[in-house]
């Protein structure tokens, strides 16, 4: 659409108040090279019961620092996520996630970031790496620039006056039905950019949804701690659902799932594998 349509004048700012990124009050920081870190604080609401950074919300710190970090990456082009995956070590109590990005290909068409996570800045958390497809850079995000002066900050103004006051999970209003089944409502706490769900949220469903049915199997306490997580298409029609299958049984305490997000409509939008432990 052409840059001077009447239709582009007015773009509400993104995130918009009360956002599940804004509600992590993340923060990040960006050298000359392009290259980030980024923070997370680690609270009640956000933890597993063990005190370490639930994969849901880490989940949101990978993303919004790969989409930073892919802005000057694919430049002059763009980037899309294609898949996450997510491998989280038990690093015990945590009060602040940190998480460093950097390119490990730069492809013509294929961007691949990679994440090392850790625990209070001293203790292996665990790793991510993000696979984007690079593609023409739309035309109403020519002019986008990113702020590459020094020094931390928060990647958005509203975290300084938005705090969790409750679940990180009942704030986004993802709710679980019966073991294995986990859905959620459009709504502008949860989309992205264009008023779909956010890739970050998608990560919430399959977490849960995983999680769920391992403790209905366990009988007890259950965390995910492994993800592979491939983009299919937008999830533009709600209620968004994602359904966890058993593959084999518990052994172990542990758990491998597979796991398919629909939306509204029924489409399949996204299609992720994971593993699961007992607490």
């Amino acid at each position: 659409m052409p840059a001077d349509d009447a239709s582009n004048d007015f773009r509400p700012a993104y995130p918009p108040p009360r956002h599940a990124m804004s509600l992590l009050a993340l923060e990040s920081e960006q050298d000359e090279s392009g290259d980030v870190r980024g923070w997370m604080p680690v609270t009640p609401f956000t933890s597993t019961h063990d005190g370490m950074a639930r994969l849901a919300t880490v989940a949101m710190l990978v993303d919004a620092l790969g989409g930073m970090r892919s802005i000057t990456a694919s430049d002059p082009d763009w980037a899309f996520t294609a898949d996450m995956s997510i491998h989280l070590l038990p690093a015990g109590p945590t009060e602040l996630l940190q998480a460093d990005l950097h390119v490990r290909r730069r492809g013509r068409r294929t961007l691949v970031i990679e994440a090392e996570l850790l625990a209070d800045g001293e203790r292996p958390a665990g790793s991510a790496l993000l696979t984007f497809a690079v593609v023409p850079r739309p035309e109403h995000l020519v002019n986008i620039t990113i702020d590459m002066t020094p020094g931390r900050r928060k990647m958005n103004a509203n975290s300084a006056h938005e705090k969790l006051e409750t679940n990180y999970l009942d704030e986004l209003k993802l709710l679980v039905s019966q073991p294995g089944i986990a859905s959620i409502e459009l709504r502008p706490v949860v989309c992205n950019t264009v008023g779909a769900l956010h890739g970050a949220i998608h990560a919430s469903l399959v977490d849960e949804a995983s999680a769920s049915l391992a403790r209905s199997l366990f009988d007890g306490g259950a965390v995910t701690t492994d993800m592979h997580l491939a983009y299919l298409d937008l999830g533009r029609v709600g209620p968004l659902t994602a359904t966890a299958t058993a593959i084999g049984g518990p052994s172990g305490g542990r758990l491998t799932t597979s796991v398919d997000v629909h939306d509204g409509n029924g489409a399949l939008v996204s299609t992720a594998t994971t593993k699961v432990v007992a607490l």
